[in-house]
């Protein structure tokens, strides 16, 4: 079960393995499993990712792509009731990523002319994993923003189900969503298909979503060749809580457990001042599992990676968070917002009681695909700007050139270069 213990007592192996989470080294699973994977979808398209798809899934798929009445016919299976309530997420989901629009910029600076062109990456992929659980919020999580960015064509990708179709929720939402394009094949030839292009499958130029260490490490791996954009690559998911025993030991247990439920490698920590509130927090924790209910066998093993840790001031518990850098992190304390600016790398932010991470989740409007693993000190969630490149432009007149002429000649010249690129300067003022 979860265990408890002072900030001083943990060792520095325990900080270590907390600190630097991020997971297994994938480079055997890139060189054994994906590179073959990868090559035989480049040589044989379709064909290899119907058979690694028998081989995985345990299941024949006919088409790589699912058929337009295969989305149709699911979604009609999906209640009015769940429909309406993925709109409404929706509608906040848009609301929200719609404020992250960029303008172009343009300004002059004498004779000069140098601004920024914010264009959409014109298609994408998002994967939503399967297999022991559904994510079709995470379709709207990844979807959403590439069409708010102006992204014209968009895949998702995700496992078949038993028979060999795209699960119903999926076209549910994709049709709520108007995506058309669903490779119905998961792992890494569902990624392969989407980064490279098959006969019946368009190729993509970036793949958004979380999934298992073999998704991640295609994802990785076809990055590294400069074949597609990735969001990050993503680990297990974890949430981190400050409190300072001012909110019940029930509400606690519950949002630690809710990140427990995700997988079996999930951390949860809980950081709090009161010792007597630590143990409240354990023994609703302990209660919650002696009931059996919902995903126990994988909130059992995620808690073994769990911890909860006593500090002595919030500072303390502040300043352990912005070296853990967490995914989710909740801030239960009172007067929250006297904290804010000293709290750092979070992938998303929780603040007060009625703020727990399956709002975010869900619901709320802000994006639930975030940095995993503490690579949050460096990376932020999936949004518009994923979906957006960025072009630099300059254009000078003669004047301004000129002016530019004798710094670019010595800095050329200093970096060995004064042959062609100061040449290129001083042809444009020869005679004819």
């Amino acid at each position: 079960m979860i265990p408890i213990k002072k900030l001083n007592e943990l060792s520095p192996t325990e900080l270590e393995n907390l600190f630097n989470r991020y997971g297994t080294d994938f480079s055997s699973i890139i060189s054994d499993v994906v590179i073959p994977i990868v090559t035989d979808v480049k040589t044989h398209g379709d064909e290899a990712v119907i058979k690694y798809t028998e081989k995985f899934d345990k299941v024949q798929i006919n088409s790589v792509l699912a058929e337009k009445d295969e989305i149709e016919e699911g979604a009609l299976r999906i209640p009015t009731e769940t429909v309406d309530a993925f709109k409404k997420a929706k509608l906040n989901i848009e609301e929200f990523h719609k404020h992250q629009l960029r303008e172009s910029i343009k300004y002059k600076r004498g004779e000069t002319e140098l601004g920024v062109l914010y264009q959409a990456i014109e298609k994408a992929a998002v994967y939503a994993p399967g297999g022991t659980a559904l994510y079709p919020s995470s379709v709207m999580m990844g979807v959403i923003p590439a069409q708010i960015a102006g992204t014209k064509e968009i895949t998702l990708i995700t496992p078949p189900d038993k028979n060999g179709n795209v699960p119903d929720i999926m076209c549910a939402i994709c049709k709520l969503l108007d995506v058309n394009s669903i490779i119905k094949s998961g792992g890494v030839q569902g990624i392969a298909a989407a980064a490279l292009g098959t006969q019946t499958v368009k190729k993509s130029n970036i793949i958004v979503g979380p999934g298992n260490i073999y998704v991640t490490a295609a994802k990785t791996y076809l990055f590294s060749l400069g074949i597609i954009q990735i969001d990050s690559p993503a680990g297990p998911s974890d949430v981190l809580i400050i409190s300072d025993a001012s909110t019940k030991p029930k509400w606690i247990a519950y949002d630690l457990l809710s990140q427990a439920e995700h997988d079996p490698m999930s951390v949860a920590v809980l950081l709090t001042t009161s010792s007597e509130y630590a143990e409240q927090v354990k023994n609703e924790i302990e209660a919650d599992i002696q009931m059996g209910k919902g995903r126990i066998d994988i909130k059992k093993k995620a808690l073994q990676n769990s911890i909860i840790i006593i500090v002595p001031t919030i500072e303390e518990a502040i300043e352990f968070s912005n070296k853990y850098a967490p995914e989710h992190m909740q801030f239960m304390v009172e007067n929250a917002t006297d904290y804010i600016d000293k709290i750092r790398n979070v992938g998303s932010l929780f603040i007060g009681n009625y703020s727990p991470v399956a709002v975010g989740d869900y619901y709320s409007g802000t994006n639930h695909i975030l940095p995993t693993g503490g690579t949050a000190r460096f990376s932020s969630g999936t949004s518009v700007d994923t979906f957006m490149r960025r072009t630099t432009y300059q254009c000078l007149t003669l004047n301004a050139l000129k002016e530019a002429q004798k710094p670019i000649s010595i800095m050329s010249k200093v970096e060995g270069f004064d042959d062609k690129h100061g040449g290129s300067v001083d042809v444009r003022f020869e005679a004819d």
